[in-house]
């Protein structure tokens, strides 16, 4: 059993330069900005990194850049899934090469697993490539899967297990799989969440590891949160919680992955647009969306 995950894992957004190529020089100012708010390990191209947009080779010089610039200071976990299983080698061998605390893959998206049994042998598949270190499964609502993640588990546990696998990246709604998964084998599996605007509901069902996309611009936020949980001031909670909620709304309003990346400016770094098929705000839609992100932030002290 590995040691399970404590605290705010953030998933980073992938820097592009105006000709939407890689801009790697971004990375160590990422690195210094979640470091400076408390975040304690990052995970990278998931869906918010843009992942699979991004070539093999960008993908190996994204994992390379970050593992020299946290210098061990970050849990770094590589999202490593690609439609061909030799590319998921590849990206696996080069997290082992690169000293990456972690891999994780998300579910086939083209030709997808047709069961729990089928999902927990590609599982068992891709986690083989990189034995050495923790495997996490990306259980997310984007694979547009109709197999809980707790299933998933239970035919992982009918294959004898996994040795490496340390349990679940948890994008998704349903806290009640959450909570099953949680507990299957004597709690052996670690769940972590990653569905920002259930952070607080998360905390309540015995959550303690997170990965989300708004902990690389407020994670301050989810942090006196998390406090005042502790403190059992539900007034306080409530309070921080509707500033994630009005946070979120602007990601709803504005589009999701591209307005979250304008928000980085919130921390003075530009990330620049996404690539297609997303499709970048205008420079009008991002000065609206900065000073509304600004009302709301202002609202946090």
């Amino acid at each position: 059993m590995y040691e399970k995950l404590t605290g705010l894992i953030a998933a980073p957004f992938t820097a592009f330069n105006s000709d939407k190529s890689v801009n790697l020089e971004m990375i160590p100012q990422q690195v210094e900005v979640l470091l400076k708010q408390g975040v304690m390990g990052a995970y990278i191209l998931g869906s918010t990194g843009e992942g699979v947009s991004c070539s093999m080779a960008e993908r190996k010089a994204v994992m390379s850049a970050w593992s020299k610039a946290s210098a061990g200071r970050l849990k770094l976990i590589a999202h490593i899934g690609a439609l061909a299983l030799p590319d998921i080698k590849e990206l696996a061998r080069h997290a082992v090469n690169e000293n990456y605390y972690a891999t994780s893959v998300v579910p086939p998206t083209y030709f997808r697993p047709g069961n729990a049994a089928v999902m927990a042998q590609y599982i068992k598949e891709v986690a083989s490539y990189a034995p050495e270190l923790p495997f996490y499964y990306y259980h997310t609502m984007l694979a547009r899967l109709d197999i809980t993640a707790t299933a998933i588990l239970q035919q992982v546990e009918a294959l004898g297990g996994i040795p490496n696998l340390a349990g679940v990246k948890f994008n998704h709604h349903d806290l009640f799989d959450y909570q099953c998964a949680a507990a299957l084998g004597g709690g052996k599996y670690d769940i972590v969440f990653g569905v920002d605007e259930f952070f607080a509901g998360a905390l309540e069902v015995g959550a303690q590891g997170f990965i989300g996309s708004t902990y690389n611009y407020m994670a301050d936020v989810y942090f006196q949160i998390w406090q005042a949980w502790k403190n059992n001031d539900k007034a306080a909670v409530a309070q921080g919680m509707r500033i994630v909620c009005e946070g979120v709304k602007l990601l709803i309003k504005y589009g999701g992955l591209p307005c979250g990346k304008a928000l980085m400016q919130l921390q003075d770094l530009d990330c620049g647009g996404v690539r297609l098929p997303l499709v970048d705000l205008t420079g009008e839609q991002i000065t609206t969306l900065l000073q509304e992100a600004q009302a709301i932030m202002q609202d946090k002290n």
